[in-house]
């Protein structure tokens, strides 16, 4: 099966959720945004832990609709539960999440949000969740476009500040890697690195976030390994020289210095790993996933098997990796690494399997206690490198 795209074929369990679960990842961590599901409870259930990822308490009201609301119209129960939250919870900004239930049916909730925002002065904004508008990756980027437009989100142009927009609190590893990436940026590049919007920024106010310059990655990225997440040493350069190319800034004299540095001490790091040519899994978010793959195969000379949750026309595959599949599901994905061979793994725990792999935790879900792994930046580029090496525990 080497090189084949599952795209297309039946996919048990696949990796990717419906769009609810991209809507909360986005907003789990921002400061006076509550989302609301509007749906039957179980769609609010069954995303609560997507609350936990953000490291914030898995708090998700619903409007608990029934039948009989889906069949006559559910606005008033909307409106109910509104109020009822506003009451309760007093946010700033109030978004209603629609299931398929809610979505399939059509009903324009414009007026709906007219009435809360008049009755209480806070904001509100309607998000379609629903697997009918796609699935989470999908969802990030409408649910930037809806509280852009709600909150009057412009692009800052002067300002030294450099928000990260998508890189979110429910990311894996987020404080790890948040501080590795802003220690990257800020000592290559004449930049401020301050909250996103789904790391916490404060939107309702003028500053900092709404001056700050604001790069889309993460969540938001879309595609291009120039500003893929900095993982390695080249990947590291490539990114800040990027940002430096996005920004029209120069890097700073010690960036270079830096780079060099590092460069060296991986050198017979990864002399060593070529030889043995390892065969590594990555299960991932695009944006770490294709960063992390091309690191492993292009830098360490291992053999790589790259799953993501979303294919890039933009990315030819065969550049980062031995074998690729997209939104491929646990059980599937345990079966092609067995016969990849993997010697080990990068992935969320669905792929955990320690009889077979050494298993390194990159990407939610990661239902067991681990200690998070950092994977941006030099040193952790070193730090990976040793690791393989079975120079650092394992």
């Amino acid at each position: 099966m080497q090189g084949t795209r599952m795209s297309g074929q039946a996919a048990l369990e696949p990796m990717t959720g419906c769009g609810i679960l991209g809507v909360l990842k986005s907003i789990a961590g921002m400061e006076g945004v509550l989302p609301l599901i509007h749906g039957p409870v179980s769609c609010s259930s069954g995303h609560r832990l997507a609350m936990l990822f953000a490291g914030v308490e898995p708090l998700l009201p619903t409007t608990a609709v029934e039948q009989r609301h889906v069949v006559l119209g559910s606005a008033s129960r909307l409106l109910s539960a509104m109020r009822t939250a506003y009451k309760t919870y007093r946010p700033k900004l109030l978004v209603v999440i629609l299931t398929c239930a809610t979505a399939l049916i059509g009903e324009d909730f414009s007026g709906v949000i007219k009435i809360y925002e008049s009755e209480t002065g806070a904001l509100a904004a309607v998000i379609d969740g629903s697997a009918l508008s796609g699935d989470e990756v999908d969802a990030a980027f409408i649910t930037y476009e809806v509280l852009a437009d709600k909150l009057g989100i412009r692009q800052g142009e002067e300002a030294p500040l450099l928000a990260l927009d998508g890189l979110a609190l429910t990311d894996y590893a987020f404080a790890l890697n948040h501080a590795s990436v802003k220690d990257l940026i800020e000592s290559s590049l004449p930049l401020t690195v301050t909250p996103g919007l789904f790391h916490g920024a404060n939107a309702f106010e003028g500053a900092p976030y709404r001056t700050a310059r604001k790069a889309r990655v993460s969540l938001l990225w879309q595609g291009g390994m120039d500003l893929a997440a900095p993982v390695g040493v080249e990947g590291s350069l490539r990114f800040v020289k990027a940002l430096a190319a996005y920004g029209s800034l120069d890097l700073k004299p010690e960036a270079m210095a830096a780079y060099q540095a590092h460069s060296e001490r991986l050198k017979p790091l990864a002399s060593r790993i070529a030889a043995a040519r390892p065969r590594v899994g990555v299960e991932g978010a695009g944006w770490y996933a294709y960063a992390m793959a091309a690191f492993l195969k292009n830098e360490l000379g291992c053999r790589v098997l790259l799953a993501v949750d979303r294919a890039l026309d933009a990315i030819d595959w065969r550049s980062v990796a031995d074998e690729f599949y997209e939104d491929t599901g646990r059980y599937e994905l345990v079966e092609l690494l067995k016969a990849f061979g993997a010697g080990w793994v990068l992935g969320s725990s669905n792929v955990q399997l320690d009889e077979c792999w050494r298993y390194v935790p990159f990407f939610n879900p990661v239902w067991r206690t681990v200690e998070p792994v950092q994977t941006l930046g030099y040193g952790a580029a070193i730090a990976l490198a040793q690791r393989l090496c079975g120079e650092a525990g394992q």
